[in-house]
Formats: structure tokens, sequence, C-alpha cells
């Protein structure tokens, strides 16, 4: 198996079918491409529940790090329209953890838990052999709320709106340039390099989604490994969609735009948390919403047709079309690993 997230043919052949006993109150399962699971609690209300790695990289200090390890799950969570309210945490820590550190690295996750107003109800926390950083545990959260603004692939319709908040490649210019600052700050402009090294904190679209979810939605995703494009691609298949894309609309930051170039990756299917992508019927709604909150978004295209399997499509600026293919794998990672050699 590669690194990384399973491929979908994994998932489709050993996961899905293998559930254990299968209730129907489980109205979302899980499905490759779609962020939770909702459990239909009755009375017109769900319970929405996704788990990730406890993901914390010391080299951004605790502190900072369990921001984007909070933000990582709050934000997949938030795609189904339900905020998260509960969390359970499993800390399986390194033993070289002192015990300053652990209190760095838990009061971090209590300060941004309490911003987004989720609360701790359980977990476990050990220091044990054969662990190590980033990955030192589990985390899981939960959420409920109204059943008719859950995010669902059977609301997806032909005719909505399909918006990009933030732009691509998101995280891949803000851990690069976190993880290597003296290599950016050396090639970029002084204004570039902090435009680029502050954009660590918008490596969430907890706050996005809920903006979303208030005005009306069908189903967001967020880009992560794969990136816009990946998601994209993600939504149509799981929607049996075709998804028109308009080039004329895509939008990128500068920062992300000098970065990609400088370590030549294409920002487009590179890993982007912090980007959410919004199916909806209201997409200009949503577009003014999100501007209140200081937060830039485009409606970037439409639900088109029905397509088994799904299908996206790029209509460039001269009005030719190219098939958005899912990628074989995130650009993120290969510069990742070439920045380690040059700077070590």
């Amino acid at each position: 198996m590669r690194l990384g997230k399973i491929d979908e043919k994994i998932f489709q052949e050993v996961i899905y079918p293998h559930l254990g006993e299968v209730h129907e109150e489980v109205i979302v399962r899980p499905q490759h491409g779609v962020d939770t699971g909702a459990i239909d609690l009755g009375n017109g209300k769900v319970l929405v529940v996704k788990s990730d790695p406890v993901f914390i990289v010391p080299q951004f200090g605790f502190k900072k790090a369990s921001w984007f390890a909070v933000h990582i799950l709050a934000s997949d969570v938030m795609t189904s329209g339900i905020p998260p309210r509960y969390a359970l945490i499993d800390l399986n820590l390194p033993p070289k953890i002192s015990d300053e550190e652990f209190k760095e690295i838990w009061i971090g996750l209590h300060e941004a838990m309490k911003e987004i107003g989720v609360m701790v109800v359980g977990g476990h926390t050990g220091v044990y052999e054969g662990t190590d950083y980033p990955m030192v545990g589990g985390f899981v959260m939960m959420g409920i709320g109204d059943k008719e603004k859950l995010g669902m692939p059977s609301k997806v319709k032909v005719g909505d709106d399909v918006v990009m908040t933030k732009g691509p490649a998101i995280e891949a210019t803000a851990l690069l340039v976190n993880l290597y600052p003296s290599y950016f700050e050396k090639r970029l402009s002084k204004e570039v390099f902090r435009e680029a090294y502050e954009l660590y904190w918008q490596m969430s679209c907890w706050k996005d989604g809920l903006i979303a979810s208030n005005v009306g939605i069908h189903l967001m995703h967020d880009a992560t490994e794969g990136g816009v494009f990946g998601a994209l691609t993600e939504i149509a298949r799981v929607t049996n969609k075709r998804l028109t894309i308009y080039e004329e609309k895509l939008f990128m930051r500068r920062e992300v735009k000098e970065v990609t170039d400088l370590v030549n990756i294409d920002p487009w299917v590179s890993i982007s948390e912090g980007t959410m992508m919004i199916i909806t019927d209201k997409g200009e709604e949503v577009k003014k919403e999100l501007a209140k909150n200081g937060i830039e978004s485009e409606v970037i295209g439409k639900v088109t047709d029905e397509v088994v399997g799904g299908e996206t499509v790029l209509v460039k600026k001269d009005g030719s079309k190219k098939k958005i293919e899912h990628p074989e794998e995130d650009p993120f990672w290969r510069a990742f690993f070439e920045l380690a050699k040059q700077v070590s």
C-alpha cells in the first residue's frame, strides 16, 4: 500500500462491504469523498460524526500545532452542515515528551476547541514506546443538528452552483513556508513571505462551512489531499453528476502562486485544508455572506448533468473543454521531501 490515504479501489473492495452490523438509522454511511457519517436521531435531528489522527508537528510549536489538529477535524465535521460540539481524544504520546510539552499541547487543544464551541467528553491519554510525531493518537468530533441542514450526496441537483472558498493550495503553501521559513524568506519578497507564513491560520474551513450552512447547502467537501480538483472529482463521483467548472472564475492568492511556482507543484491538485467546496442552490447568496465575514469565494461552476460515476469538466477561457481527472498523487509530498533534503 502507498503512503497516505487509501485509494478508492481499496475502500470499495475492503472497507465499504464490511462495516459490521448495518443499522438503518445511519443515513450517511462511509463513502469515498464524503467526510462525515450521519445518524438519524428522530424528531428532525441528526448526529454527525468524524474521526482523524491527532496530527501534531513540533516544529510549529506545540500550541500552534494543536490549533491545526483541532481545525483539521472540525473542518471535516463542518462539511456536513452541522457544527461540531463534542470531542473524544486518544493521545498516544512518545516517551520523549516532557510534562511541559504535554501541558502546552493540551492547553492548545482546549483553547482551540473552546473557540469553536467544542467540549471534550471522553478519551484516553498515555505515553508508549513505538509512537512518534506527527501522528500521536486519534480524535473524534460529533455534532447534533437539524436534519434539514445536513449536506448529503442525494441532495445535490442539476442546476446547483459550485462555490470555492479561499482558492487552491492553502495548506500546501502554509505548511511548506512554516516548516522551511529560511528557504522561502530568501526567495520571496518580505510582504509575500509574511502573507504565506500567516496563511497557516487560514487552514480551517470551519467558519466557511458554518456561514454557508446558515444560508443553505446541499453538500460540502474540504479540499484536502488532491486539492481543489481532487475534491471536485470526488464530489462528482459520489453524486453521479457532471460538474462544469469555468476557468475564468478560478482565483488564486498571490502568495500561493509564488510558493507553488518556486517548488514547481500544481496548486490545483495540492493539499488545501482551508478551502471548502460548496454545492448549493444559493451560490451568490453564500458568496455574499462569506464576503461579509472576510472570506473570499467565487461561484466557479454548476452541476450540469446526471452522469453515472460522475464527471468534472473544465471550460477553458478559449471555450475548449478538458476533463478533470482525480490526481494520482498529491505533489505537496514530493516538494516536502525535496525541501527536507535541501535544508538538512
